[in-house]
């Protein structure tokens, strides 16, 4: 068995380019975004005020969306405590995505059944749904081009849906049953996963925790409540001009995300935080103006809609980031229940006519605008940590393409910049990579402890990973087969 794994290890190694990895790893993301849109899909399509939603059960529509959501919400908080072997089981995700499917077509053919409740069922198995997501997320090689592809895709099928108001009304039962398929889709997608998050007791460092985790949730609050706000008000107004265009908005929406991922991608996702807050002051400070014209009205709605996507794109990027920092698997429940919570608040308080329509006040706009960009800044420095991280985290990857791109400062025949990308290095974790960078370079435990600022037993921990990883039993054996690979 040894010599076949040796055998085996050689021949990826041999037959595996790294074009080849790479196409692998784009193809595993494209599924992984795959898999996420078609749940968001089905959320945003039918019972959290989706099109479907509407068409379907009429006056009762607001009620059914307002009921799925707090328990949406309800569940990511309450679900975010499950233990790995349970928020990560195989088994459940299947079966929570079989449910789902069923009670959706329940929901449609059959009103007789309290809707209320099955709201309520739907809304909290969901949000284990997309908690079971997550793993897969914090596994990414490429996290930005994951969540653009799917928001993008989710963001397209959503569009499409919008023209359901011209189908009959039969016809619109059964679409809307059919969209029960794509939350099983997507949880029969990640249930082919490897769903461990990778995340070991590293200490995070001396971080401002309270500091971070209140940037977070001011800024939820910030760009979601007034964008949320703002963007309820602001798309009734543009569909009655503009009718027959319902829908478009997504399209947009979706134009917009993966513009922002792509870029994103390039650089850094850290500076669309102030972005998102900056485009939604300008959206707001345009309703100063007045949206008499049909002009203001599509600028007004471009800025917000530019600065909710820079919103979700910077806050799921940042929610993966703070859950690999802070070592915390709570963190992305929390903060997508925290968001989920200040996007839906306007819309009931609207509703309720616990708050008049801000367009009747340019006072209420002015303020909006205002505590944006004040918020701003304190966003940007206490979320310095969070920047640094990601930095550090980059070093050693780039440090590695640079040496095997080669550079003026390459020296022919030097071992240890000379070489080629060994075939497991794409199943290796960011720090996993720096941690085989510095045994590359001969470094022991105790200096890799002193650099990486990290316990000796997490260093253990790292290299025994590395070792399974690459099919060898100690560091002279791994050194061996990288050298072979030239």
């Amino acid at each position: 068995c040894y010599i076949l794994r040796k055998i085996n290890l050689a021949r990826k190694i041999i037959t595996m380019t790294v074009s080849q990895k790479i196409k692998l790893a784009l193809t595993d993301s494209i599924l992984n975004a795959l898999a996420l849109a078609l749940i968001f899909t089905w959320i945003l399509s039918y019972p959290m005020h989706g099109p479907f939603l509407e068409e379907i059960f009429g006056p009762k529509a607001y009620i059914l969306g307002h009921v799925f959501t707090f328990c949406h919400g309800l569940g990511l908080f309450v679900f975010a405590f499950l233990p790995p072997s349970i928020s990560s089981e195989k088994r459940i995700v299947t079966f929570t995505g079989s449910i789902i499917c069923a009670l959706t077509c329940i929901w449609t053919f059959f009103p007789s059944v309290n809707p209320y409740i099955i709201s309520g069922i739907l809304g909290l198995i969901s949000a284990y749904l997309v908690l079971a997501w997550v793993p897969v997320f914090l596994n990414e090689e490429n996290p930005v081009i994951t969540i653009g592809l799917a928001m993008t895709a989710a963001n397209l099928l959503l569009g499409l849906a919008g023209f359901t108001h011209f189908l009959s009304y039969p016809f619109i039962k059964i679409v809307a049953s059919f969209t029960g398929l794509a939350p099983l889709l997507g949880a029969l997608n990640i249930s082919n996963k490897h769903l461990t998050s990778n995340l070991t007791n590293e200490e995070p460092g001396r971080i401002n925790k309270t500091g971070i985790i209140l940037s977070v949730i001011a800024f939820s609050a910030a760009a979601y409540f007034s964008g949320g706000l703002w963007f309820r008000v602001i798309m009734p107004l543009f569909y009655s001009r503009w009718p027959e265009v319902i829908g478009l908005d997504s399209f947009i929406y979706a134009v917009f995300y993966f513009a922002l991922a792509l870029y994103a991608r390039k650089f850094s996702y850290i500076w669309l935080g102030p972005v998102a807050l900056s485009l939604l002051g300008l959206g707001l400070a345009t309703v100063i103006i007045g949206l008499d014209r049909p002009v203001e009205t599509i600028i007004t709605l471009l800025l917000l809609i530019a600065g909710l996507c820079a919103t979700d794109l910077y806050y799921w990027l940042t929610l993966r980031g703070l859950t690999k920092m802070l070592n915390c698997r709570k963190v992305f429940g929390l903060g997508l229940g925290v968001s989920l919570f200040f996007i839906t608040a306007p819309g009931i308080a609207l509703d309720v006519q616990l708050l008049p329509s801000p367009l009747s006040s340019s006072t209420t706009a002015v303020f909006g605008a205002c505590l944006l960009f004040i918020i701003n800044p304190l966003i940007i420095w206490f979320l310095r940590p969070l920047q640094q991280y990601e930095q550090d985290k980059n070093v050693s990857l780039n440090n590695f393409d640079e040496k095997n791109r080669g550079g003026n400062d390459v020296k022919a025949g030097d071992d240890k910049l000379d070489r080629e990308i060994p075939a497991f290095w794409y199943d290796l974790t960011n720090t996993e990579k720096k941690v085989y960078e510095l045994i590359y370079n001969g470094c022991t435990d105790s200096e890799i402890s002193e650099k990486l600022v990290i316990s000796r037993h997490t260093v253990k921990f790292h290299v025994r990973n590395i070792l399974r990883k690459s099919g060898t039993s100690n560091r002279k054996e791994l050194l061996q087969i990288v050298k072979a690979s030239k």
